[in-house]
């Protein structure tokens, strides 16, 4: 691909952004119902076991590693930290 193809295809992009955000709208799947009102709270592993007592650092990495509680990495590498959403966490724990 060359360049003038890549700088046609960023400007298309960004032509496409500012007409859906120009106009204060935002799509439903980019936004979803929790994220309207409040932003998220965010807790490392550590924070998480202080939230659910009785709650093992293992147990907790194996429901990350395995999808059942969503999680995001931030850093480069194995030394990033993992977060979890409280809410996320809270509603695993609940059901």
């Amino acid at each position: 691909m060359t360049m003038e193809r890549k700088a046609e295809l960023a400007k298309q992009l960004v032509a496409i952004i500012f007409e859906l955000t120009s106009a204060g709208e935002v799509p439903v799947d980019v936004m979803p119902e929790q994220q309207h009102n409040k932003p998220v709270e965010m807790l490392t592993l550590k924070e998480s076991l202080d939230v659910i007592p009785g709650l093992s650092m293992h147990t907790l990495r194996q429901l990350v590693l395995q999808g059942k509680i969503k999680s995001v990495r931030c850093g480069a590498g194995v030394r990033g930290k993992i977060l979890v959403a409280k809410n996320d966490l809270l509603s695993y724990f609940e059901s």
